[in-house]
């Protein structure tokens, strides 16, 4: 059994997941729950990408207008990280979770009623708040129900859910949208996500201990201990603390360009196979799910390495950090090669390989914020994924002007496509080289004494 571990301010390390008997069973079953959910939420999230030149033509829309829509979602998503986790933190995991699953699904039914620009940006706008709860409390969810060492493979399962709801929504919309239109099918993805959040009222408590299925191990004081670490929102530090830090600094400034790096391609991708190689819809959807399949494999990958990493070298910088950034260098490196490419698909064969080790780096971010993060998991991976949404806030509108650019007549962008893949690349590219300035050491950034011993070890 753990033994709690006390800062000079008198709080507890105490880890719920590890001080109670949590049937292997049931932690399987908080895992898929958990999984589902981001695989609901990125099925619901990307399938706009696909039914892009679809919508931009009936609501007689171009590239520069589909470029705000997807914006203001960032900037919804954005403004409400923050907020999300201190809900969840407030009403718990248990009721917070199923909360924003049925808001962003009301939101993709409010989609499939628009006729003009802006009741689509509104509706995608109050989307992206919906869905900006959903990292948060994950991260909560892996930090009060699975013990440290399991948090890379946890992190790369949940990972692994998202590409697969991304990777989803471009085969079976493309596949869905011959046969339906594509109101018809946004209204249909909104029944998952409902479904979704009355399973997981229903099996899942915020905490393991409040559990039927879990036995309580502790003695009374510990319990005692225990039950005062529950994150409150005047638990959390400031969220200025946690930007002092040079570790979460960096993996805050990573954030950015990797949101868009994955963004750009998310969303331009389709566009790019159907007017840059004259594919159809439904062969662009088809070709567009390739590498998010490697980013699944990747994923798998990543948590697999990270465990094996860390305990071969007990090195946590080496086996997040680390790994992110080599993945990362390699991405670049694969995307500055499928510019060069003639045929559509030596490209999509380079991006899958490039998406494949960007994938390995999920798990570790994932990981890595949870570490730095301790008991305010939720708050720190929140502040990280807010400043990473000012990649589809600041990035995506800009692309969609250079889009516009490319397949117009007679500018200077006319058919380079490539300058699209190579802005792809240089995004990976900056995230690579944060994180190497990134060292992530035993103790939370949230737990470590405002005034270190001398001698003590404190990671920097």
């Amino acid at each position: 059994m753990s033994q709690p571990t006390t800062s000079a301010d008198g709080t507890s390390s105490l880890d719920a997941s590890e001080t109670c008997r949590v049937p292997l069973g049931l932690r399987i079953v908080v895992l898929v729950l958990v999984a589902l959910a981001s695989s609901s939420a990125y099925l619901t999230r990307h399938c706009l990408a696909v039914a892009s030149t679809t919508i931009q033509s009936e609501l007689n829309l171009n590239s520069e207008d589909m470029g705000w829509v997807f914006s203001v979602f960032a900037l919804g998503y954005l403004v409400f990280q923050i907020p999300g986790g201190v809900i969840g933190l407030r009403i718990g995991t248990r009721n917070a979770l199923p909360l924003f699953s049925v808001l962003w699904s009301a939101m993709t039914v409010w989609t499939s009623f628009v006729f003009s620009l802006v009741p689509l940006l509104i509706s995608r706008f109050a989307f992206g708040l919906s869905q900006a709860g959903l990292v948060p409390n994950t991260a909560q969810v892996i930090k009060d129900w699975f013990p440290s060492r399991l948090h890379g493979s946890v992190s790369a399962m949940i990972g692994v859910a998202m590409s697969v709801g991304s990777m989803a929504t471009f085969w079976i919309t493309g596949e869905l949208m011959e046969k339906m239109h594509w109101r018809s099918v946004f209204q249909a993805y909104s029944l998952v996500g409902v479904a979704w959040a009355i399973l997981f009222w229903l099996v899942f408590r915020t905490r393991p201990e409040q559990h039927p299925r879990v036995a309580v191990t502790n003695t009374p004081e510990e319990l005692a201990v225990n039950s005062a670490t529950t994150d409150s929102p005047a638990d959390s530090p400031p969220i200025w603390k946690f930007l002092t830090h040079s570790a979460i600094l960096w993996m805050c400034i990573q954030a950015p360009f990797r949101a868009a790096g994955y963004n750009l391609f998310v969303t331009y991708f389709p566009e790019f196979l159907e007017r840059g190689h004259g594919l159809s819809v439904k062969e662009s959807a088809f070709y567009s799910a390739w590498p998010l399949g490697g980013v699944i494999i990747g994923g798998l990958i990543g948590g697999a390495l990270i465990d094996v990493i860390q305990k071969t070298t007990g090195n946590r910088t080496l086996s997040r950090s680390g790994l992110a950034c080599v993945s990362l260098v390699l991405t670049t490196v694969l995307t500055v090669c499928s510019a060069f490419a003639s045929d559509h698909l030596s490209v999509v064969v380079l991006i899958t390989l490039g998406s494949t080790f960007s994938g390995i780096a999920i798990p570790a971010v994932w990981a890595g914020l949870i570490d730095l993060g301790g008991k305010s998991a939720a708050i720190v991976s929140g502040t990280s994924n807010m400043i990473g949404c000012f990649a589809g806030v600041a990035f995506t509108p800009v692309v969609g002007i250079l889009v516009d650019n490319i397949k117009g007549d007679g500018t200077m962008w006319d058919g380079r496509w490539d300058v699209l893949i190579l802005l792809h690349a240089g995004f990976y590219a900056v995230a690579a080289i944060s994180f190497s300035f990134v060292r992530i050491g035993d103790t939370p950034v949230t737990e470590l004494s405002p005034a270190p011993e001398p001698g003590e070890d404190v990671p920097q």
